[in-house]
Formats: structure tokens, C-alpha cells, sequence
């Protein structure tokens, strides 16, 4: 697991449950690992490592990657997209949250291309180059 519940609140990005937090992490790990190819999850990187490095940009890059799969886990809850299927068959059509509804037929969804990631995470993902798609020269 990339992300406790006690590091989401921390976050601050949400006020949600545990309960919510529980059942919407794992599709969100999912999703983070479609988008940034594994790249905690293959094992040539290692998460825990990069965050307590003494290398600035491995901390911060560690760091905003916790902080990408909070912004994913919060629009799962929020928006009831949890899979790149919720997202291609645009299956939520309208959303409560508090005394907020909004109606979203007829308008484009808020994530990256046909996954169930949010812009926000994938600029803050790009920014921190765990998009980058280039072949290794060596």
C-alpha cells in the first residue's frame, strides 16, 4: 500500500472516511500505477527509500506522488469514477456532494484521456517525471 489513511488526512486534499478511504485506495493504486507504469511497483524503485533520502528531489518526487494518489482516491469518492471503464462509458451523470449537485450529461469529465486519473494528479505526476515514456540510451 502507497498511502495510509493517516498520510491522506495529512494531506489535507479531503475530509473523507476511513471507510470511503478503505474501499477506494486500492482502485486508485491501480490507476496511479496504469498511468506512471509501475514505477513504484516494479521494484526498481523503492517509495519508503525515496522518502526518507537525504537526496532532495527523490523526497519531493516521493512525496508528490502520495499526494497525486490522495487527489485520485478523493475524486473516486467524490465523483464515483473508479475504473478507465467508468470513465470511457461516462457512466456518473450527476454528482451530491453536501448541497452541491452538479448534472454533467453533456459536458466533458475532468480526467486524463480514458483513465480514471484527475488533471490535477497527472500535471503534479508529469511535473515529478513519472510520465516520461523515453527508451533508456545505456
Amino acid at each position: 500500500m502507497y498511502l495510509t489513511y493517516d498520510e491522506f488526512k495529512a494531506l489535507g486534499v479531503s475530509n473523507i472516511s476511513e471507510d470511503n478511504f478503505k474501499e477506494a485506495i486500492t482502485k486508485a493504486e491501480f490507476q496511479i500505477d496504469m498511468v506512471t507504469n509501475l514505477f513504484y511497483a516494479d521494484g526498481s524503485h523503492d517509495l519508503q527509500n525515496d522518502l526518507i533520502s537525504s537526496n532532495k528531489r527523490l523526497n519531493m518526487r516521493a512525496k508528490a506522488f502520495k499526494k497525486a494518489l490522495g487527489i485520485i482516491v478523493c475524486y473516486a469518492i467524490e465523483t464515483g469514477v473508479t475504473s478507465s471503464n467508468d470513465a470511457i462509458s461516462g457512466n456518473v451523470k450527476s454528482l451530491s456532494i453536501g448541497r452541491t449537485h452538479l448534472d454533467t450529461s453533456g459536458t466533458a469529465s475532468a480526467n486524463y484521456g480514458k483513465s480514471a486519473v484527475p488533471n490535477e494528479a497527472m500535471a503534479l505526476l508529469f511535473h515529478w517525471g513519472f510520465l516520461y515514456k523515453g527508451v533508456d540510451y545505456r
